[in-house]
């Protein structure tokens, strides 16, 4: 993240730390084993185990999924307060879209969760989808509320866009949740 920044989403599944209806509807589309498991832009897996290989292993499919060309924009604007918080989502398509059934992924994150070597980012505390069904030039707004009890300054928000057919992710963007006032 500190490379790429924004435009690349990063979302962990983690079997330790996250909750089983969370995590399990992903596995179903992909079968993914219990080790660790990078998964670009929604088809490419990779394993790699070592931590301190995962920038050489793994540098050749980010710049590939950066280079495609997104069929959406993404814009969010996430707030919270102590308990409950709010991403609100505007999709616009930015050219023809491909055929397929499209959903759109929220997903509330949480950060510096503790393992037993490491603190893990970006793990996957709540999922939400819903479809999109947008052509050219289509635009959705929508917001998501959810209740919550991790600290403010740990809290991400990862949306993308996903052909289910294909299992091709169209488009993602990351927000850092902003105390509400």
């Amino acid at each position: 993240m500190g490379i790429y920044g924004d435009s690349l989403a990063v979302i962990s599944y983690n079997h330790t730390f996250s909750n089983p209806a969370v995590y399990s509807e992903r596995d179903s589309l992909y079968g993914t084993p219990i080790w660790p498991t990078a998964i670009f832009d929604g088809t490419d897996q990779v394993f790699e185990q070592d931590p301190n290989a995962f920038i050489t292993t793994y540098t050749s499919y980010i710049t590939a999924a950066k280079a495609d060309t997104p069929r959406y924009n993404l814009e969010l604007v996430a707030t919270a307060t102590a308990s409950a918080g709010d991403i609100q989502i505007t999709i616009i398509t930015t050219d023809t879209i491909p055929a397929g059934q499209m959903l759109a992924f929220a997903a509330i994150c949480q950060d510096s969760v503790r393992g037993n070597v490491k603190d893990f980012n970006y793990v996957c505390e709540e999922l939400y989808r819903f479809p999109i069904e947008l052509s050219f030039p289509d635009t959705l707004d929508t917001t998501i509320t959810f209740s919550h009890v991790m600290p403010i300054d740990k809290i991400r928000a990862v949306v993308f866009v996903q052909n289910m057919d294909t299992k091709e992710v169209m488009h993602s963007a990351t927000k850092q949740f902003e105390e509400a006032q």
